[in-house]
């Protein structure tokens, strides 16, 4: 049942109440689907209940005729009140087509002035009479009569390059954001070679130099070992940074933040400060072999001690680094390093480091409590990830690393909690009900809210995206349904009570080309379970890889797909994180 705003339950009654209609505009223009195809193919309404539990969700209750004629009445100002939309998409060396919202009385009066500053440098310059331009539709708000209108630009190159017009003595701007039509085809795809490679948990890989948990100089080793098999790639969990208060919350897919790397990754040897003396006593200590020997017997990774041993080893090579900075200053690549991090990077160590500050864990972990030492941890990892991609291709791979992107963060995790305004805490993504869950599903991420998309201009999957290319040679997107919907569970626990919420999709997709080409990356959308058919347009046209799992392929309900007959472009995989083990599976376990 909908809750009103002050959260009493809105009954039946006053639903019935509130113009359909109207209701209905409300619902859409926030995104809120009222329908979908479920699993089994048949076509499910989603319950109004259902869909106004969402729209509270997003901080809009409408539990009275009057409020339902307010909120409607907002959405239609931000909509026509400006004369630019947040953004303006465009196939890179085509014309842009630019919409502008005027009224009538500034398309009668003067020329607009325009400019185009190219993101690669220079600009473009005109003016257009208004008058000139087609008229898209027209609309009455308060009285004022607006137009929408299309302003024709020449070709742009690809980038995101910044439009400002001039109106009624005002500058106003957006973003144009110019796309490639596809996403990167790597040469040897292109050339029609199957290629192959392996799946691995990082975490699990173990050897003679590791600490109980896989690191990078495994990630490497392992490269080698494949490519001399002839193996094209290697696909990971992602490696995102997790809450590292919680060493047990480890799961890769629940991170903290997706735009950093996860510390507990490094190989400490391949650090300059490993050598010291500090670090060198602590290392040949009884106590701290002891305890290194027993992660290392161990049959599962146990990430409290693993956790505690680098830490207290990185805690005293950051020391070190410290010292070294304080003689010789810092290193060029390091400072241009937290330079091009900018703004994310400084908020994501400045809260890790007060989060720190603030524990009862900070007994050992003193480092921890200073920003710097974050922004040192990220660049360490960064090189040591971008050393293993390097390797993998000197060693023969066509494709190298594959990272995984993850679907969310949590909820009290710094990318969240430093973007307040970009997600909504009051709701959980997840799935509705299907044969293998039919109470629905609950992943306990809060979703983006496609209102904040689309003022920013799609810039956090921009820097999402930039994260997770830089030192791979393809990305897997874990759940690429979500560049298009997500289903959005209220965070009361009732999985199924929920709806589909619709993002900007050509926004999101124009943004994945342009990463995908700058990066010179790979694109695997993960598209397993309940796919809607405009997903698939997207995917097929930006030429996005599908993802095949060998149990979910088959002709019917028994025989299996030949290898001949899957997808032709695609990542087939024999399991993946989500279904068991292949000797679990064939053995029946």
């Amino acid at each position: 049942m909908a809750k009103g705003l002050d959260g009493n339950a809105v009954s039946g009654n006053m639903q019935g109440a509130l113009d359909s209609q109207l209701l209905d505009r409300l619902l859409c223009s926030h995104g809120i689907g009222s329908s979908f195809i479920d699993f089994s193919g048949a076509a499910i309404e989603t319950p109004l209940a259902n869909r106004l539990r969402v729209l509270q969700c997003m901080g809009c209750t409408p539990d009275s005729q009057p409020a339902l004629l307010a909120a409607v009445r907002e959405r239609e100002q931000q909509l026509w009140a400006r004369l630019l939309p947040p953004y303006a998409l465009a196939d890179a060396g085509s014309p842009a087509l630019v919409e502008l919202r005027l009224p009538t009385r500034l398309v009668q009066a003067e020329l607009l002035q325009w400019e185009v500053s190219l993101e690669q440098g220079g600009a473009l310059q005109g003016s257009v009479n208004p008058a000139d331009l087609p008229v898209l539709e027209t609309h009455e708000l308060d009285g004022v009569r607006y137009l929408r209108l299309q302003l024709p630009l020449l070709p742009l190159p690809a980038g995101y390059h910044c439009l400002r017009l001039q109106a009624a003595g005002r500058w106003h701007q957006t973003l144009v954001l110019s796309a490639p039509t596809q996403t990167w085809q790597a040469p040897a795809l292109v050339a029609g070679q199957r290629l192959w490679g392996l799946s691995a948990q990082l975490y699990t890989l173990r050897s003679a130099t590791n600490w109980g948990m896989g690191d990078f100089a495994d990630l490497a080793q392992l490269c080698d070992l494949a490519a001399t098999q002839g193996a094209a790639f290697i696909l990971l969990n992602p490696l995102h940074c997790p809450d590292l208060r919680y060493p047990d919350n480890a799961s890769p897919y629940s991170p903290d933040d997706r735009r950093f790397l996860n510390p507990l990754y490094l190989h400490l040897p391949w650090c300059e400060q490993y050598a010291s003396e500090a670090v060198q006593t602590l290392l040949h200590s009884s106590q701290f072999r002891a305890d290194l020997a027993a992660a290392r017997e161990q049959a599962e990774v146990d990430y409290a001690t693993v956790h505690r041993l680098k830490l207290q080893c990185l805690g005293l090579m950051y020391g070190g680094f410290c010292a070294t900075n304080a003689a010789l200053g810092q290193p060029a690549d390091f400072l241009a390093f937290v330079r091009e991090g900018g703004v994310s990077l400084a908020a994501f160590a400045r809260f890790q480091a007060a989060r720190w500050l603030g524990t009862q864990r900070l007994a050992g972990h003193s480092a921890l409590a200073e920003p710097d030492c974050h922004l040192w941890l990220q660049w360490l990892a960064r090189r040591q990830l971008q050393r293993c991609q390097q390797q993998a291709l000197a060693a023969g791979m066509q494709i190298g690393l594959v990272q995984d992107l993850a679907v969310g963060s949590i909820v009290d995790g710094c990318e969240v909690q430093t973007n307040p305004a970009l997600f909504c805490t009051d709701a959980r993504i997840g799935a509705p009900p299907d044969y293998f869950n039919p109470e629905g599903q609950n992943w306990g991420l809060p979703p983006l809210v496609p209102d904040a998309l689309r003022e920013t201009a799609g810039s956090h999957l921009r820097d999402l995206l930039q994260a997770s290319m830089a030192g791979c040679g393809a990305l897997r997107i874990d759940h690429v349904m979500s560049l298009m919907r997500l289903w959005w569970c209220p965070d009361d626990g009732s999985n199924a009570g929920g709806a589909y919420v619709y993002y900007p999709v050509d926004l999101l997709f124009a943004i994945l080309r342009l990463e995908s080409q700058r990066h010179q990356c790979v694109v695997i959308g993960e598209d397993l379970g309940v796919v809607p058919p405009e997903i698939r347009h997207y995917l097929d046209s930006a030429r996005v890889y599908s993802n095949s799992v060998f149990y979910f392929e088959k002709y019917d309900g028994w025989h299996f797909r030949k290898p001949q007959d899957y997808k032709p472009q695609a990542l087939a995989m024999m399991t993946n994180h989500d279904v068991p083990p292949l000797d679990c599976w064939w053995g029946e376990h």
